[in-house]
């Protein structure tokens, strides 16, 4: 909460959620965690995969990720740390105090979507 001269501002955890979402999906070399899906997915279905914390001015993210097998995983987790906590801290003016990166899965570039491999 933001406290001003004629008022105040409150950003809802959802919100907050949303932007690390985003956040997340501009960075390459991450993929889905569901099979049926190429890339980090946005909106609701990101829910899963973001959990934040917000505690008055500080806020805490924790991501669940798949990896493209042959981006370097730690460049990777880097990438979305740095992108995440600048995109929060410019968006809303809160500080991130941390964002946690858990590389869930490992999948292979291109790999054929399991009703591609059937029609064929």
């Amino acid at each position: 909460m933001v406290d001003a001269e004629k008022g105040s501002v409150g950003i809802s955890k959802e919100v907050v959620t949303a932007i690390a979402g985003i956040a997340v999906s501009e960075v390459d070399g991450i993929a889905n965690l569901r099979s049926d899906d190429s890339i980090f997915r946005r909106g609701e279905g990101m829910k899963r995969y973001v959990d934040t914390e917000v505690e008055g001015e500080n806020v805490k993210v924790t991501v669940r990720i798949t990896a493209v097998y042959g981006t370097p995983i730690h460049k990777v987790a880097k990438q979305v740390q740095t992108r995440v906590k600048t995109e929060i801290e410019r968006m809303t003016g809160l500080k991130v105090s941390a964002v946690n990166v858990d590389v869930q899965k490992l999948v292979e570039p291109n790999a054929p979507r399991p009703e591609e491999a059937e029609g064929e």
